[in-house]
């Protein structure tokens, strides 16, 4: 009868920790996905305060409960919010999350399957650095574009790829092969890949690429293909305010 009892405690004991490791790993997806969503209310609403907020609530969430797909949402908020805060000219603040972006990407580059997304990472962040100090270039900007390459290699469908590589060849000066009717192309590749697997947390990214995309459209002369781009992110999201109230 001893023996039976025992069995039975170790098989309760066993079942309530799978339904406690269940539980915590939905709480967490969860709030993973609440995150992800409240940066994308972010971006449509032109809020980067809660975009800030979202960001340390990842980076909490990833230190509790470290994984890899934690590590990659912290990272692409961190790309997003580096790149806002150079657009507006806060190098302060930009270099200072870039910092913090570097010794969070030294992770990602061991982990199993990420390697792509670790190099366009790379890539993005040796812009951000040309930004800060342009004669770092010399240097960066073709490891960037090897980097580029040789991720859309190994994972021609992740469509980060093609978003860097129009950035490189929309901002790069054309005697450094620099073309902003060819990133049109890249763009557009980004934006097919995206739409026909749409990730929760690239729904920003989405959006952000028809911006690029319409602003090659823009530059290239091209103004008819611009204001359809752009209208055609506020089909996405009705709410996208920055194109709504502002550009259209």
């Amino acid at each position: 009868m001893e023996r039976s009892n025992n069995k039975h405690m170790i098989i309760t004991l066993v079942l309530s920790l799978a339904l406690w490791v269940g539980f915590s790993g939905t709480a967490l997806a969860f709030q993973q996905t609440h995150l992800q969503n409240k940066i994308y209310q972010a971006y449509v609403g032109s809020d980067m305060s809660i975009w800030e907020n979202a960001l340390t609530d990842l980076e909490k969430a990833y230190k509790k409960s470290p994984s890899d797909d934690l590590l990659y949402d912290v990272l692409l908020a961190q790309y997003g919010l580096i790149g806002y805060y150079l657009a507006i000219d806060d190098t302060k603040r930009g270099r200072a999350e870039l910092d913090k972006a570097r010794d969070y990407l030294e992770i990602l580059h061991q982990a199993k399957g990420y390697e792509a997304q670790a190099m366009l990472f790379q890539a993005a962040f040796n812009a951000f650095r040309i930004s800060l100090r342009p004669w770092l270039g010399v240097n960066l900007g073709p490891q960037s574009e090897r980097l580029i390459n040789e991720a859309i290699a190994m994972n021609s469908g992740y469509p980060r790829g093609w978003v860097e590589k129009g950035n490189l060849l929309y901002f790069a000066p054309a005697i450094f092969g620099g073309s902003k009717t060819k990133s049109i192309d890249q763009y557009r590749e980004a934006i097919r890949l995206m739409e026909a697997n749409m990730q929760n947390n690239h729904r920003w990214l989405y959006l952000s690429t028809l911006v690029g995309l319409a602003r090659a459209y823009e530059n290239t002369g091209d103004y008819d293909m611009a204001v359809a781009t752009l209208e055609k992110s506020l089909q996405f999201e009705p709410d996208f305010l920055w194109v709504k109230d502002e550009v259209l």
